[in-house]
């Protein structure tokens, strides 16, 4: 059978939610779940939807994976065939290693997970654990594992604890593990659905470290030894393309409109989706001559890794006397703050970005505030 999750649009402007069901012969029949989504005037409404739709999609999921308190729940694992949870998760790596449709990232994640659960069943002394025992507590207690024990010893000298978004990490790889073995039929349920809310991961507020228009010029002046990772930065700078776009840029890809010259991306290295970028006069500044090379040429033939231009922009901020971690993703911050200060609008950031999403974006829009009342508070200090 299957379900989605349907809303359905009222006079007052809100929205109800309800499931569709469909079965095998195609007949469809609704539940109503009795929770809506309202017209968003403002943040709290934005919090309030985005809260409602959450709780919303768990019910879903309970329903999909079977997860309602009845009788059933126990004959569909007796008919779960008996499986080590060790070597299925083996099983689960091979199938994921070869589907050609996954990125090394993704499979360096999926290796990295399936190894500190076994590195748990070693913990708890019991390696050959069979599937039928990947209960709610066996859940709960790896999360606390996790969180308080488990530490990285890739440098012995110096275990430390994992940050949140690695856990976070672990428990999205985890899940989408056991729901494989939910679809495979070797797993009745995955018990994540059934944990309340504390006792998850959750993913935490992250910091957008950008430059200022001072520390930007500051930086620009700056001698270093890697003068193609500040050309290539403070390309980026005035672009907002991440370093993997810039490295592949071609000639081709900049080219003149009506309007003037813009970088066409057709498909960013990330997402996939296509960019169009406004090249102005500041990133042509920090262009490269062209010296007759063709249109199939990269822009760039000089651009450094990722590794060593982010070892030179610690090194160059430290003599322009920046105190902030700068890396070469902070370009792309400083773009997207700057485009916001000097008056872009959200939307039209977010098309610049290339987000697939515009409360990435929001993100942004706070830490612009913050400057801007920074900038009130100072004037009034001025005048007393």
């Amino acid at each position: 059978m299957k379900i989605e999750l349907r809303e359905r649009k009222l006079p007052s402007d809100n929205r109800s939610l309800y499931l569709e069901y469909y079965d095998k012969g195609g007949k469809r029949t609704y539940e109503s779940l009795k929770l809506f989504l309202v017209h968003e005037k403002d943040e709290e409404d934005r919090k309030l939807n985005e809260h409602t739709l959450s709780h919303a999609l768990k019910i879903k999921a309970e329903r999909v994976l079977g997860i309602e308190k009845s009788e059933s729940d126990s004959r569909q694992e007796e008919k779960c065939p008996k499986r080590v949870f060790a070597e299925w998760m083996d099983e689960y790596e091979a199938y994921v290693r070869n589907d050609r449709r996954l990125s090394p990232a993704y499979c360096k994640n999926v290796r990295c997970t399936i190894a500190i659960v076994k590195g748990y069943l070693r913990h708890i002394h019991r390696p050959r654990m069979m599937m039928a025992k990947v209960d709610k507590q066996f859940y709960r207690n790896l999360l606390t594992y996790l969180k308080d024990e488990y530490r990285n010893t890739k440098s012995p000298d110096n275990p430390k604890a994992l940050s949140a978004k690695t856990l976070l990490l672990i428990q999205t790889s985890l899940n989408t593990m056991l729901n494989h073995a939910v679809r495979e039929g070797v797993l009745a349920k995955n018990p994540f659905y059934e944990l309340e809310v504390k006792e998850k991961f959750h993913k935490t507020p992250s910091t957008r470290e950008y430059l200022t228009t001072e520390e930007l010029k500051a930086l620009a002046e700056v001698p270093t030894g890697s003068p193609a990772t500040k050309q290539t930065f403070l390309f980026c700078c005035f672009t907002g393309l991440r370093h993997s776009d810039m490295a592949a840029l071609r000639w081709k890809d900049i080219q003149k409109t009506d309007d003037g010259e813009v970088i066409h991306i057709p498909s960013m290295q990330k997402t996939k989706h296509p960019v169009i970028v406004p090249l102005g006069e500041q990133a042509r500044l920090w262009l490269p001559e062209r010296n007759g090379a063709k249109p199939d040429d990269r822009v760039f033939t000089n651009a450094p890794s990722l590794c060593c231009a982010n070892r030179a922009l610690k090194h160059m901020a430290s003599k322009a006397g920046i105190s902030k971690t700068v890396s070469f993703h902070c370009a792309r911050h400083t773009f997207a703050t700057m485009t916001l200060t000097a008056g872009g609008d959200l939307y039209t950031t977010s098309k610049l970005l290339g987000h697939t999403n515009i409360h990435t974006t929001e993100i942004y829009a706070d830490v612009v505030m913050e400057t801007k009342i920074d900038a009130i508070t100072r004037m009034d200090g001025i005048f007393g």
